[in-house]
């Protein structure tokens, strides 16, 4: 076994010609991947030193890269079973780096602007500095082995691309991946932070949107926190958070302060207080008013003008929601009945708009635009239900006309009948 591992070592150290540099970053890869003593080697080992060999489909060996480029040494020795002969730290061979190494020893090549262009030009070089930003990356800095580094989100040696279903870091992966460290109790105990963040998100709305719907462009951790330079949004920003998918309901927000100088809603009012942070609910017209599920009464109560306004709103939107769903029975019925209603559909289409831009104008917190709104919906839903009168008005008339043919109709037969039954009598006379 040590002579054929050697011979087929040779044969393939004169086939491929490479050595590890010990450089900044490593060579730039052949096309072709070749096995290197490493794998040979490591492929006869048990436990953590052949878990290595199991992804070969890892994104960095699709490129080209093998273990050397990371971890340095001579891949064309060791195929005698001497490692020693690998692992010689004069061709730049180290041992795997310890956690707070790994940011520096991942940006040795993602880092390297004119490195990783020869696989993607357009691809990011910041990740480091990105990193040096955030939460994780501030701690590992100040000597925190324990902070989240390059390798609890991607992995080591299993690192898929991003897009790949399989990655750490694909949007249907990613509340998983951080849930590891901040689902953990006694890890998230030592910064004082809660747990229950992931459990949440899964009940939101934006989990059903990727989970169950496959739309990978609604949210997860990384699209509020960021990636490399995960933070918390601060009080100030959120609606800024939140605006960046939801501008219309942001812009309005910010609008709101502009319009009455002096007037800072930040340490009061961000998008949070009524929907949530993770565990965002899809939002329901209950939630204006003043019920039992209403969020406005949880900051104001009946001595509060905002009440009495929360009140009207919430009565109003609701008034017009339950308008245009009569409306819309009403048309269907009628065109289920077979009476032409296309062009009915169109009042009533626009009253479903009216509703839209009135929930939306919650967030403005201006009560006669959103009451606007309402009423130029209500009117919409007025008409489609005077058309849908009209359809059934249509539809009876058309049925007391059938009604009277159909008795015309069996009077003729019927006198005929008894008239031949007079001939016929007549004849037999």
């Amino acid at each position: 076994m040590r002579t054929w591992l050697f011979v087929t070592f040779l044969a393939m150290a004169g086939a491929s010609g490479s050595v590890a540099q010990d450089a900044k970053t490593p060579a730039a890869p052949n096309a072709a991947k070749q096995e290197s003593s490493c794998i040979l080697c490591h492929k006869q080992l048990d436990g953590p030193a052949l878990e290595p060999t199991k992804h070969l489909d890892d994104i960095h060996m699709q490129r080209g890269l093998s273990c050397h480029d990371c971890h340095g040494g001579d891949p064309t020795k060791g195929g005698d079973e001497d490692p020693s002969a690998a692992h010689d730290e004069r061709k730049g061979w180290k041992e795997k780096p310890t956690r707070l190494q790994v940011p520096l020893f991942c940006a040795r090549c993602h880092g390297d602007a004119a490195y990783m262009k020869t696989f993607n030009p357009q691809i990011r070089v910041d990740q480091l500095s990105e990193y040096r930003t955030s939460v994780h990356g501030q701690r590992n800095a100040k000597g925190d082995s324990r902070t989240a580094v390059c390798i609890d989100c991607h992995g080591v040696h299993g690192i898929r691309a991003i897009k790949d279903p399989r990655s750490k870091v694909h949007p249907t992966q990613v509340a998983d991946t951080c849930a590891r460290c901040h689902s953990d109790p006694e890890l998230m105990a030592r910064y004082g932070l809660e747990t229950n963040q992931a459990t949440a998100y899964k009940t939101s709305v934006h989990a059903r949107a990727i989970y169950e719907k496959g739309d990978l462009s609604a949210p997860t951790c990384n699209d509020c926190h960021g990636s490399h330079g995960a933070a918390p949004p601060g009080v100030a920003t959120v609606a800024q958070v939140c605006g960046s998918c939801h501008s219309r309901e942001g812009s309005l927000y910010r609008e709101t302060e502009g319009k009455k100088p002096g007037l800072n809603l930040s340490p009061a009012i961000q998008c949070v207080t009524c929907h949530d942070n993770h565990a965002v609910h899809r939002p329901t017209d209950e939630m204006l008013g003043i019920g039992s599920k209403s969020v406005c009464t949880n900051c104001h109560g009946p001595e509060d003008k905002q009440f009495k306004s929360a009140e009207g709103m919430g009565r109003a939107i609701q008034g017009l929601s339950a308008r245009l769903a009569e409306a819309n029975d009403m048309l269907d019925r009628a065109e289920r009945a077979g009476v032409e209603i296309n062009a009915d559909r169109f009042a009533l289409r626009a009253g479903q708009n009216h509703l839209v831009e009135a929930r939306v104008l919650v967030h403005a917190f201006d009560e006669e635009r959103f009451m606007a709104a309402v009423h130029e919906g209500m009117g919409s839903a007025e008409t489609a239900l005077t058309a849908g009168e009209r359809a059934f008005s249509e539809l009876r008339r058309r049925r007391m006309g059938l009604t009277v043919s159909l008795v015309v109709i069996a009077a003729v037969i019927g006198g005929l009948v008894l008239k031949v039954r007079e001939i016929e009598r007549d004849k037999n006379a």
